[in-house]
């Protein structure tokens, strides 16, 4: 069965996107207290950047894929799908882009910008959320994932119908071998009449 490759890349966008605001926020409270560094902010926009690559990767990886997914689920139900993860997708740029301006921004004044920042992400958070949503629908109600698996034939120990087996279409009783057979051993009344006629001879 071929495995397609949107399923496996999609959960690390969606999931790294719920942790992003929390960290945002642990992030913006430890710089204003002088308990981190101001450059510390850089790791909140390097897995900004993963979220966005990840994000356009299973976006190109499910368009990829649309063709053959059309053969079983509708245009119409792709598209709406398509068009959310798009969307998901443009509101993690605009995280990224945000960021990445905060921090050339003073601290004082950023604060404020980078809870902003956090609250964009939590809309990311329900655009993710739809767009997983469209995706479970798609493969749980809509019979998706059928696309790329394959019948496999029953190999079972019946014989197949209409093909040659080695077994007797009309089996017999076991126990009909069992019973004896008048020609084999003769009719018994037969023998006794003879037995009789050579006594009365004697």
């Amino acid at each position: 069965m071929q495995l397609p490759f949107h399923p496996i890349v999609v959960h690390f966008p969606l999931a790294l996107t719920f942790i992003m605001p929390v960290l945002i926020i642990v992030f913006a409270l430890m710089i204003k207290m002088n308990k981190m560094q101001p450059q510390t902010w850089l790791i909140i926009i390097g897995l900004q950047l993963a979220v966005v690559v990840s994000g356009y990767v299973a976006l190109e990886s499910g368009e990829a894929e649309e063709d053959k997914v059309e053969k079983i689920v509708g245009k119409k139900l792709i598209h709406e799908h398509e068009e959310a993860a798009e969307i998901f997708v443009g509101s993690t740029v605009l995280v990224l882009v945000l960021s990445i301006a905060v921090f050339f921004i003073r601290k004082d004044i950023g604060f404020a910008i980078k809870l902003g920042i956090a609250g964009i992400g939590l809309v990311s958070c329900f655009l993710a959320y739809r767009t997983g949503h469209l995706g479970g629908e798609l493969v749980y109600g809509h019979g998706a994932a059928s696309a790329y698996t394959e019948e496999i034939e029953p190999q079972g120990l019946l014989p197949t119908p209409g093909k040659e087996t080695s077994e007797s279409p009309n089996p017999t009783d076991d126990n009909e071998s069992l019973k004896a057979d008048d020609n084999d051993y003769g009719n018994s009344d037969d023998d006794s009449v003879i037995d009789d006629d050579s006594k009365q001879e004697d």
